[in-house]
C-alpha cells in the first residue's frame, strides 16, 4: 500500500485531456519520494469513468479546480472504497480559493504550494484541517522531476513539431491582473527563480533519457529578470539544439534591452502573450500594466526577432462594448500575430471579480462552477454573467464576431496551428 496516491481528475470538456502530465503532482510526488515516502500518481486525464481505478493508499491527494470539483468528489468516494481509513487531502486552485468550503469534503486542505505541506502531513508533523502551504524559497533545492511516475508516451504536447516536456524556471508573477487565477496560488507575490544552470541541467537530463525532444516553459512569466535572462542565454549554449516556447509579457518584448533577441538566441521559437484587449480603457481596468502601444511594439519586436507569436484575448471585461471589441480586432490586424485564442472572461473563485462582482459590474453571476470553462470542445465557450449594458447573449455575439474577424485575416486558432499544441 502506498503512503500517498496523488490523483489527477479528468477534464472531459477539453478537446485533448492528455496533452501533458500533471506537473504539480509530479513535483509533489518527487519531493515526497525523496523524503522517503512510497508515492504513486494516478493520472486519469482522458480516462473514461468506467475505467477509473485507484490503488490502495494511506493518503490520497487531489488537485482541485472549480469546474471539475464535483468530479473530484466522485474520485474521493472511489478512494474511500479502496481504503475507508485513508486520509483525503485537497490542494490546487479551488481549494486555495475556497478552503472553508472544501474542508467540508476533505480531511485536510492545503492553500498554495504543496511540497512542504504534504511532507509535513505524511510525517505527522501537522494535524491542522486547513494548512497554509508556504512557498519553497530556494527552488534549486527541489529535485528534478521524476517522470517515471507517469507514462510519458501517453501525452501529446508538441513544440516545433516534436514531443515536448514542460519545465519551470520560476514561480510567481509580480503582476496582479484582476481576472488571473494565478493570484489564487500566490502568483502575484514575489517571484522566485531557479538558477539558469539548474534549469539547463534538468533539460539536459530529460534529453539524455527521452531523446530528441523540445520544451515548454510553464512559468506564469518567463525571463522576468534581466540578469537571469542574460545568464540563461550563456547556459543554454551547453545544450545542443535547444528549442522551446514560453509565456512572456508584451512589456518585456517591448523593452529596450533586447529581450526578444535573447529569447531567440537561447532557442525560443514561439511565445504566448496575454494581449487580452486592444482598448487602453479595458487594459487599464484589468490592471494589465500595459497600453495598446506597448502591445504593438512588443509584438513587432518579437516578430522581428523571428519568434512565432500567439496572443490570448479576452472578451467581456466590464466596460466592453462593440467599440472596444473592434479596437482589439484593429490592433491584431495591425500587428499580425501568428496565432490567437479568444476567451470569455471567467470570474474564477479567489479572484477580485469573484469576491466582489458587484464592484466590477458583474451581474447575475452563475454559481454553477461546471460552466466556468474558458474553452471546451472545439472553440466553444459561454459567459456566466451579465454586464449593465450587455447581457451574456450579447457578450457571446461579441466573442463569436471577434473569432470570425480574426479568422478572416487567416490567423490560426492555437489548436489549429501546425507544430505547437
Amino acid at each position: 500500500m502506498n503512503d500517498l496516491c496523488l490523483v489527477n481528475t479528468p477534464v472531459y470538456e477539453l478537446q485533448d485531456d492528455r496533452l501533458e502530465p500533471p506537473l504539480g503532482l509530479l513535483y509533489l510526488a518527487t519531493t515526497a519520494q525523496k523524503a522517503g515516502f512510497d508515492v504513486s500518481i494516478c493520472d486519469l486525464g482522458g480516462i473514461e469513468k468506467d475505467l477509473w481505478s485507484l490503488p490502495e493508499a494511506s493518503m490520497y491527494g487531489f488537485t482541485t479546480y472549480s469546474t471539475t470539483y464535483g468530479r473530484t468528489l466522485e474520485l474521493v468516494a472511489l478512494a474511500r472504497e479502496a481504503n475507508p481509513d485513508a486520509i483525503m487531502v485537497a490542494g490546487g486552485a479551488h481549494a486555495s480559493a475556497l478552503p472553508q468550503l472544501v474542508a467540508e469534503d476533505f480531511d485536510h486542505v492545503v492553500i498554495g504550494e504543496g511540497e512542504l505541506a504534504v511532507c509535513e502531513l505524511l510525517s505527522g508533523l501537522t494535524k491542522e484541517k486547513i494548512i497554509t502551504g508556504y512557498p519553497v524559497e530556494a527552488l534549486d533545492k527541489l529535485p528534478f522531476i521524476d517522470y517515471s511516475f507517469v507514462d510519458t508516451d501517453s501525452y501529446h504536447r508538441i513544440v516545433d513539431g516534436k514531443k515536448s516536456f514542460t519545465v519551470l524556471s520560476s514561480r510567481g508573477c509580480p503582476y496582479g491582473c484582476l481576472f488571473c487565477n494565478s493570484i489564487v496560488m500566490g502568483g502575484h507575490k514575489r517571484v522566485r527563480f531557479r538558477s539558469p544552470s539548474f534549469v539547463v541541467g534538468e533539460m539536459m537530463g530529460i534529453k539524455k533519457r527521452y531523446g530528441d525532444v523540445n520544451f515548454r516553459f510553464g512559468d506564469d512569466l518567463f525571463g522576468g529578470k534581466r540578469s537571469w535572462m542574460e545568464e540563461f542565454v550563456t547556459e543554454s549554449k551547453h545544450l545542443e539544439d535547444l528549442t522551446y516556447r514560453a509565456f512572456v509579457r508584451l512589456n518585456q518584448c517591448a523593452s529596450d534591452w533586447g529581450f526578444t533577441d535573447m529569447l531567440a538566441e537561447s532557442g525560443c521559437k514561439h511565445i504566448a502573450v496575454g494581449l487580452e484587449s486592444g482598448s487602453d480603457a479595458i487594459l487599464s481596468a484589468m490592471g494589465k500594466g500595459i497600453t495598446a502601444q506597448t502591445a504593438i511594439d512588443g509584438i513587432r519586436q518579437a516578430k522581428a526577432a523571428g519568434l512565432l507569436v500567439r496572443v490570448y484575448l479576452i472578451v467581456g471585461f466590464p466596460g466592453e462594448t462593440w467599440r472596444t471589441v473592434n479596437e482589439t480586432i484593429d490592433l491584431v490586424a495591425k500587428t499580425k500575430p501568428d496565432e490567437f485564442v479568444v476567451y470569455p472572461l471567467i470570474p474564477y473563485p479567489g479572484t477580485p471579480l469573484y469576491n466582489k462582482p458587484g464592484d466590477y459590474g458583474l451581474l447575475d453571476v452563475d454559481e454553477d462552477f461546471t460552466h466556468y470553462f474558458q474553452i471546451h470542445g472545439n472553440k466553444e465557450s459561454q459567459f456566466v454573467y451579465d454586464l449593465a449594458d450587455v447581457d451574456r447573449v450579447g457578450l457571446q455575439k461579441m466573442k463569436d464576431y471577434m473569432v470570425d474577424e480574426l479568422e478572416k485575416m487567416q490567423l490560426s486558432w492555437a489548436r489549429d496551428s501546425k507544430g505547437y499544441v
